[in-house]
């Protein structure tokens, strides 16, 4: 019987919202004009940590990252904490898949628990549901891999969010928009489910997910 449901958060609960990143981007733009299009993703993708352990330690995160934007590229430092308080509104860069909050409250309702785990750095994944408008209290444990220091498919992720969430992984159903942790998931004896949202069709057979809006009836109606 499953008792918990496991969820990655990106391409699966959230999207990234391209207007708000645009609006963003833009801020960024006008404060620090001379900053190539990539600098920000090069800054990030090349982070050598920490990253921070707890939504807490952001404000300190963000004020290393917008450090090493200003000696990379020669910016006046008086432009730091102007940058910080851009970088710290990341979070209103996600929106919601419109079936996401139906799929989520019918869950709860049946008496399942519910845990995201996800391979994006930030902790701040609570900020991150609110804005995108889906209450994070549904979920009674949330990590990213920096607070589990490991990143899916390593299996070690994996026992993290079961021991959050108090669960044997048969008792659990994962679902992920990446095979591999998909199939990371099965193998630790998940029931796993790969959302692929480029289909218009289900593959139940399969468990392949087009949307989140079968998930309720498969894992609550008795087999």
């Amino acid at each position: 019987m499953i008792r918990a449901v496991i969820f990655d958060r990106d391409n699966t609960l959230l999207s990234m919202d391209d207007q708000a990143v645009a609006q963003l981007e833009a801020r960024i733009s006008q404060l620090a004009p001379e900053l190539p299009p990539a600098a920000m993703e090069e800054v990030w993708n090349t982070w050598p940590g920490p990253w921070p352990q707890h939504p807490d330690d952001e404000s300190s995160f963000w004020q290393a990252f917008c450090g090493v934007l200003i000696e990379r590229y020669g910016l006046l430092a008086e432009r730091a904490p102007a940058l910080c308080q851009i970088f710290a509104l990341y979070h209103t860069s996600f929106i919601s898949y419109s079936e996401a909050n139906a799929c989520l409250h019918a869950l709860h309702r049946a008496g399942l628990r519910l845990g995201i785990l996800t391979n994006f750095e930030l902790p701040s994944i609570d900020r991150t549901l609110a804005h995108a408008g889906i209450d994070p209290a549904l979920f009674s444990a949330t990590l990213s891999s920096a607070t589990v220091g490991v990143s899916k498919p390593e299996p070690r992720a994996y026992h993290a969010i079961l021991a959050a969430l108090g669960e044997q992984a048969t008792a659990c159903a994962y679902i992920d928009d990446d095979p591999q942790n998909v199939a990371a998931a099965r193998e630790l004896g998940m029931r796993a489910f790969l959302i692929d949202r480029s289909r218009t069709t289900h593959d139940l057979g399969a468990s392949i997910l087009c949307s989140l809006e079968p998930l309720p009836q498969l894992l609550t109606t008795p087999s």
